[in-house]
Formats: C-alpha cells, structure tokens, sequence
C-alpha cells in the first residue's frame, strides 16, 4: 500500500507540474505573439519604407540628372544643357531603368513640338504627339498663350512633367515629360525588390500591390488577376515630395504635396494578416508543447504501469518459485521415503515392493512433468514454442494429450466426452508441443473445473474467414472463472485465488504455455464462463491447405 500511494503520489505530482508548466507554456506564447507581432509589424513597415526610399531615389537620381539646371544652361546654352545632362545621366551606376519614354517638349510661335529622347544615345528625334499625351498637350499650349499653369496630372497617371527654367529671367522655357515603362516595372523592378527585401525564400510569405491614385490604378501586384488588398498590414507612400515649382524647390521634402505621394505600396501576409501568422505559430507551437507535455505524462503513466506489472510478475515469480518447490516436495518426499524403506529392507513382501516402486515411478513421472512443463515455457519464451511444421491431424494431437492427461482426469474422476466431424483437415505444426497444449487444457479442465464429473472436447471446422480454422473447444462443469481473473488467465505465472487458497496442484504456466503454442502456430487461444456453468477455453489453429499435405497418405481422421 505504501509503495502504491508513493507511485500515484508521484503521479499526481508530475501531472500537477504539467498542467502548471502548459498553463505558464500558453502565458508565455500569447506574450511572446504579441512581441513578435509587434516586432514583425515595426519590421514590415520598415522593409516596405525602405523599398519606397529606394525606389523615390532612384526615381529622383534620374530626374535630377536629366534635368537641366541653371548651371548647364548658363555654361552651354539651352541647346546643349540636354547633353550635358545626358552624359551626367550615363555616369550613374547602375544607371535606373524605369522610363519607357523620355520626351522634352519646347514652345514656339506656332505651338509645342515634341522630341523623344533616345536612352543610349541622348539624341533628341521629334515626334508627333501621342494620343494619350493630348490633355498633357493642351495644358502646355495654354501655358504658352496664356501663361497659366499647366492642368495637374492625375495621380494614377504614369506621366512626369517638369519644367526647364531660364537663368536669367527665371521663366519656363522648356518641359520634360517622363513615363514610367509598365512592364518593366511589373515584369523585372517590383518582383526583384520584392524578392531581395519581402520573400526571399522560395514560399512567398507576403502578397504585395502598388497602386496610383485615389482609383488605385494597378501598377503591380503579386495577387490573382482581380483580387486587390483589403487591410493590409503596412504600407508605403511611393513618389513622394517630387512636386513642380521653382529650381531651387524642385524635389522638397514637405509630403503630400500637389504631385507628392502619388502611390501607395502595400503588403498583407499570406495567412490573412500578420495576426493570424503570429497566432498560427503560437498555436503551432502550443501544440508541440501540449505533445511533449502529454509524452512525459504518458512516460510517467507508462513507467508507473511497468512498474506495477514487473512488481505483479515478480510476486508471481517467488509464488511460481514457492510452488514448484512445494509441488517437488512432495513427490521427492515419497521417492526419497519408498527408496530408503526398500534399500533398508523394511518392505519384503513382493506385492508391497511392487507397489513402493509404482510409487516411486508416478511421482519420478509427476517431478518430469513439471521439469518438461517449466522447459516448455522457457523454450517458449525464447520463441521455439514451435520447433518443427509438418502436417498434424489433430484427434491424434488431442488423444496424445488426453493420455498425458490421464492422471489428473483420473484423479479428479471426470469423463471425457469428445466429439468431432468426420473428416478434419490437419495442421501445420509440430506435433510435441500440440499435444502439450491439449495436455494443458483438459488437465486444467480437470483440476479447476473437475467437481462436475464432466469435461467436455468438441473439434470444429470453420470456414468462415479468409482461411480455414480448426476449431478445439474444452468445457467444464465447474464454478467458472471469476470476472477479474479472465484477463489474466495467459499471462505467466499467474494463479488465481481458488488455486491458491484450495491448495490446487500447479505452477501457473500451463495456460501461458497453451497461449505461446497458439501463437507460434497462427493461431490464438480464449476463455469464456457458460451461462449454464462452467468454463470454456476455445483453441483456434489455421487449417493446412490441401497442397501442404497428401491427403491420399493421411487420411482425413
């Protein structure tokens, strides 16, 4: 008892010290998800500020370097302040490839021509005004009558202006227009950026968009064709403090000017949001937690079930040891006696010699039968319960272990009642330890249930699975089986209170020994209590099939 109340103390212990370590384990997570959403929001935006900065440099670097300043046109004159811009422009490393088209458009008496400026080269070609650029046009043509402000772009618009401004009187003399190149910027810019900065590995964790304007005109998106963004997770003004104005204010730092923060880059995680990525992982994690917590409680549950188990076995080893010892005590008792009254020459009448040396051969018999008893359940343990395979008819195997069961029957005056078909297949076995486990079981049918004069042998075939079965079935007419024994009945020396307080003759491995047969034949062993009474142990055994056996030399008995 005390051995039992220290294990379940320990168990209530340990399983007191999980349920606390996965109460502070769910504490912790939920802490750690907020800092590390934190941590990952605070991270996006800056990954997303620092993909906005790099793209408003580059952006600005090519204006900057395309646009005549003061300087150029004071020093080479307005004619040659492109090529000096230009050359500038060709010295940048690496140089931005985000224009498709570069144009300068000039004012005359007649109007406002337009020349397209060639990237590799710097030469300026006049070309027609595209039909797309005719709004951006007329504003220019008001400009130069009436000296109004040129029309604002609209802010979904991929067109740039800027004016070119004279030294001297500060006017506007000239302006360049720059276009963005679509499909350099979905195809080649965003994906690179977004793959060195957002996704680098090979599973894209982040969806990301650019938009422009207030209509959120698409400039690139890593989503389907169609879907859009809702609440991303962080986001990014593009273009912004790139404004129109005087030289000296051309790129100002003030955003949300009138041309400042046109676009807007946004990223959303894949899982939803950054929330539920956190939480996804806390989960995850919880759930790892959770396994190994219930792996040491099952380790606890399992060593406290070992426990107890090697303990049980352990009793019932010094039980088996206890007695065998008394069940050799007994005959060695009466050899030892019958030897030493015939060598001393106390019995001289042939008929009671006779009967001394019977004695000394029954219990000589009795002593081998256990001896062979405990070297079954050994070899069977070992896995040799089965040594040979030939085909076994088994009303032979059972007449083999009615014989050997004899003295037991006989002792406990029972009639043996055998019924069988006509003709029963054999089995694949070896014949010595079959007709052990016949032994066994009418012996045990003799000892345990041998008070109602009856035992009972009937052999079936069936056919009803994917194999045929041979089918041996031993009842009894005594008390049964109690309830709580049943499941114990095979294990190894285990013996069970009526056999103990009745003194009954045994060592507890001959049921074992029958369920290690079963097993190295295929087969499989039970027990039942009769409703009517009694016991029933059911020995299930594979049938040989007809081309294992020549069914011409052994016929079906």
């Amino acid at each position: 008892m005390r051995e039992k109340a220290k294990q379940w103390g320990w168990l209530a212990v340990m399983a007191t010290l999980c349920a606390v370590l996965a109460l502070l384990q769910y504490r912790w997570t939920g802490e750690l998800s907020q800092a590390e959403q934190a941590r990952l929001g605070s991270g996006l935006d800056e990954q997303l500020r620092r993909m906005a900065r790099a793209f408003d440099q580059q952006v600005r670097e090519t204006f900057e370097t395309l646009l005549p300043d003061e300087r150029d046109v004071a020093d080479a004159g307005l004619a040659n302040a492109h090529t000096l811009a230009f050359r500038r422009w060709q010295r940048l490393d690496p140089r931005p490839q985000l224009f498709g088209r570069i144009a300068i458009a000039t004012p005359h008496p007649d109007g406002v021509s337009l020349a397209l400026l060639n990237q590799e080269t710097g030469e300026s070609n006049p070309i027609e005004w595209p039909a797309e650029w005719q709004s951006l046009r007329a504003g220019f043509e008001a400009r130069r009558v009436t000296g109004q402000r040129p029309p604002r772009l609209p802010p979904e618009s991929l067109l740039h202006e800027f004016p070119v401004f004279d030294p001297g009187t500060r006017n506007e003399v000239e302006w360049m227009i720059f276009e963005f190149d679509a499909q350099q910027l979905w195809n080649v810019y965003w994906p690179n950026q977004i793959k060195t900065n957002l996704n680098p590995g090979d599973q894209p964790d982040f969806d990301v968009m650019v938009t422009a304007g207030r209509e959120q005109r698409l400039i690139f998106s890593t989503l389907p064709q169609g879907a859009r963004l809702d609440d991303p997770d962080a986001r990014a003004q593009l273009l912004n403090g790139v404004r129109r104005g005087p030289p000296d204010s051309l790129f100002g730092k003030k955003k949300g000017g009138p041309e400042g923060g046109r676009w807007t880059l946004a990223a959303k995680h894949r899982q939803g949001s950054l929330d539920a990525a956190v939480r996804s992982n806390r989960w995850r994690n919880l759930a790892v937690a959770g396994g190994l917590l219930l792996l040491i409680a099952a380790a606890g549950g399992a060593l406290v079930h070992n426990t107890n188990k090697a303990r049980r076995l352990a009793q019932m080893e010094f039980e088996f040891v206890a007695g065998v010892t008394h069940e050799f005590r007994t005959p060695l008792t009466v050899i030892r006696g019958a030897g030493h009254n015939l060598l001393s020459g106390v019995v001289r009448d042939p008929a009671q010699r006779e009967r001394y040396l019977r004695l000394i051969v029954q219990h000589s018999e009795s002593l081998t039968e256990m001896v062979e008893q405990v070297l079954g359940f050994a070899g069977a343990r070992s896995g040799r319960a089965k040594t040979t395979e030939q085909p076994v008819w088994i009303l032979d195997a059972i007449n083999e272990g009615l014989e050997a069961a004899a003295g037991d029957i006989e002792a406990a005056r029972c009639e043996v009642d055998i019924q069988a078909p006509p003709e029963i297949p054999p089995v694949l076995g070896d014949p010595v330890a079959l007709r052990r486990a016949f032994q066994n079981l009418l012996g045990n049918a003799a000892k345990h249930g041998g008070e109602g004069g009856w035992i009972g042998l009937t052999v079936e075939v069936d056919e009803l699975g994917k194999r045929p079965e041979v089918v041996v079935r031993v009842r009894d007419r005594g008390p049964g089986i109690p309830v709580a024994e049943l499941e114990h009945l095979f294990e190894p020396f285990y013996r069970g209170e009526r056999a103990k307080t009745d003194q009954i003759r045994g060592t507890g491995l001959g049921l074992s020994l029958v369920s290690e047969i079963a097993q190295a034949h295929g087969g499989s062993v039970s027990a039942m209590n009769l409703p009517e009474g009694g016991a029933e142990f059911t020995l299930r055994l594979p049938a040989a099939l007809p081309e294992q056996y020549d069914e011409f030399a052994n016929p079906a008995r």
